[in-house]
């Protein structure tokens, strides 16, 4: 019964991308997050390297990728914001090893796993970060609280046509 919602293992399609696919996914993913907020104030909650991460896990479904992928697009992306460095790479780090634990379990084409996978995986990347902030750093940063909720559906909801975008450039292995 546990087996009930995922495909077989044989009709687990695999897939593979060009080579500098997730290169450029990542560096479109930065400067993106970078400067759309400046654009428009509700993208500040949208966070765009992690779609990078989670879709790579669930699309890769190799645990070591996904870990590195995480720990690379998380420091990466704490060179360019306002945390210490390492915060976010932690935290992406474990993000990536869970979504390629769930690429391997679940059909990751449904778009309603891409939006319960991204929002859950969002929220627990932010708690991840305010518990670092708040207990290691001794910051005192507030809690987001109902934020959080609706940022995570924000997020899922958005990580829904951005995958259909990504899933425009794999190919059948």
């Amino acid at each position: 019964m546990s087996d009930y919602f995922a495909p077989p293992r044989a009709e687990i399609a695999l897939y593979r991308f060009p080579s500098l696919f997730y290169p450029i996914a990542a560096i479109v993913a930065l400067a993106l997050q970078a400067y759309v907020p400046l654009l428009f104030h509700a993208a500040v909650y949208l966070d765009l390297p992690l779609f990078v991460v989670v879709y790579y896990g669930l699309c890769a479904r190799n645990a070591t990728g996904a870990v590195v992928a995480g720990a690379t697009m998380g420091l990466l992306q704490d060179g360019v914001s306002h945390l210490a460095l390492g915060l976010n790479g932690i935290a992406e780090t474990l993000v990536g090893f869970i979504a390629a634990g769930i690429g391997s379990r679940l059909d990751s084409d449904n778009a309603g796993v891409r939006f319960l996978v991204v929002g859950g995986l969002y929220a627990m990347n932010a708690t991840l970060i305010f518990l670092m902030e708040r207990y290691l750093m001794a910051r005192m940063v507030p809690w987001w609280g109902g934020r959080l909720a609706l940022a995570a559906a924000f997020n899922g909801a958005a990580a829904v046509p951005v995958f259909r975008l990504l899933d425009r450039f794999r190919q059948a292995r």
